[in-house]
């Protein structure tokens, strides 16, 4: 008996679901994953959780067709995935609209020996996209963030060239493109329809198109660029840079294999001049031969990280040298404790020898110590990060 009134007890639904506030409940799950495909998992438990997921429009604005997408709406389920972003865009009401085109799960899709598991995804991708494209009240209208991750060959290149052509983007601000490589000849797409574009993020970026596959003025307006390179074949199009004009913000993150191919190079980089440029973030070992080429005489701030693996960075003062000018204010560094002391004092020291103007030095809390009884300490405010 007692085992089974212990039973009937731990048998009955809770309570506890049914006390929180409705607005907390849609706020809790908005945590839960950046794919509303993931609100499945919560919208069976329980009557109150699946009205706060259905009625609240802001966890339906997440639309990712990725690996997980393309995994659950294979074969004779095709249809329901098309019919799952048609309930995306209306449970969404009018709020704008975050998209993901593929992600990096996807490269193991078209790597598949045969590729027809790859071509049935595509196909459902590409009949999604090519049925919203010129529609009034299609998710492209409502974007507000874009990520398209480049996966396959020419045929995903056609995709996006036609959905940026048809489509048009009056609210796009956020916009990531990855590995995307484009051979030269290929056309552009077309002229600016980005007018709200503020903020770009390019990883493993090759495009050598001439004309480039994305146009001039489709950048002009960019406030923030960060440009991201993982692999040795994809450092072709870091010249692109100076396409950004209007940046004040500039994050460059590599890794310094780059220097043994940029060293073949025959001649250097042309120069992006970013008069507006503002805030430079190196993270990693970026190449100095990319640092060469970035002019920048209004720059304040220069952000040095070091990677969170290999602990590399680009803290080589002969190789900023050229940024310092007259007008840099602040210097930001962020280490890890396994990094030799003396080796980024002494640059440091270089650094601040160079910067007349400069009036902060703000670094990791542990780094702190490392400056203590430097006689430029007391002509600076230094400080740690925390």
């Amino acid at each position: 008996m007692e085992h089974g009134e212990h039973l009937e007890v731990s048998s009955r639904p809770s309570t506890l679901n049914y006390t929180l506030p409705f607005e907390l409940l849609g706020e809790i799950f908005s945590h839960i994953s950046d794919d509303s495909l993931d609100l499945r998992y919560t919208i069976f438990v329980c009557r109150s959780w699946h009205n706060a997921v259905i009625h609240h429009a802001n966890l339906w604005t997440n639309i990712t067709l990725g690996y997980t997408f393309l995994a659950r709406f294979r074969g004779a389920r095709l249809p329901d995935g098309d019919a799952f972003v048609r309930l995306c865009i209306s449970r969404s009401s009018s709020l704008p609209l975050r998209i993901s085109v593929y992600d990096s799960g996807c490269l193991s899709l078209y790597h598949k020996s045969d590729g027809v598991l790859f071509q049935e995804y595509f196909s459902l991708v590409n009949h999604i996209l090519d049925s919203n494209s010129g529609e009034p009240e299609n998710l492209f209208q409502r974007c507000k963030s874009l990520s398209w991750t480049f996966v396959g060959d020419i045929s995903n290149i056609d995709l996006a060239a036609r959905t940026f052509t048809s489509a048009s983007f009056p609210l796009l601000e956020h916009m990531t493109i990855r590995s995307l490589s484009v051979v030269d000849g290929y056309p552009s797409v077309g002229v600016p329809r980005l007018p709200r574009l503020r903020e770009v993020t390019l990883i493993d970026h090759s495009e050598e198109s001439i004309p480039p596959f994305f146009h001039d003025n489709d950048f002009a307006n960019v406030e923030k660029l960060t440009f991201i390179a993982t692999s040795i074949w994809m450092d072709y199009d870091v010249p692109c840079i100076r396409r950004f004009r209007s940046i004040r913000v500039l994050m460059l993150k590599a890794d310094s294999f780059y220097d043994d191919y940029l060293e073949t190079l025959s001649d250097p980089l042309k120069p992006a001049e970013l008069s507006l440029l503002q805030t430079l973030t190196l993270s990693g070992k970026v190449s100095h031969h990319i640092l060469n080429m970035i002019r920048a005489p209004g720059l304040r701030e220069i952000e040095i990280e070091a990677d969170n693996t290999t602990g590399w960075n680009s803290l080589v003062a002969s190789n900023l040298m050229h940024l310092i000018g007259s007008s840099l204010e602040r210097l930001r560094m962020s280490f890890s404790k396994e990094m030799q002391e003396t080796s980024w004092v002494e640059e440091l020291e270089r650094l601040i020898a160079e910067a007349p103007p400069l009036i902060s030095v703000w670094v990791s809390p542990w780094m702190v110590r490392c400056v203590i009884g430097k006689e430029w300490r007391s002509k600076l405010h230094v400080t740690d990060t925390k």
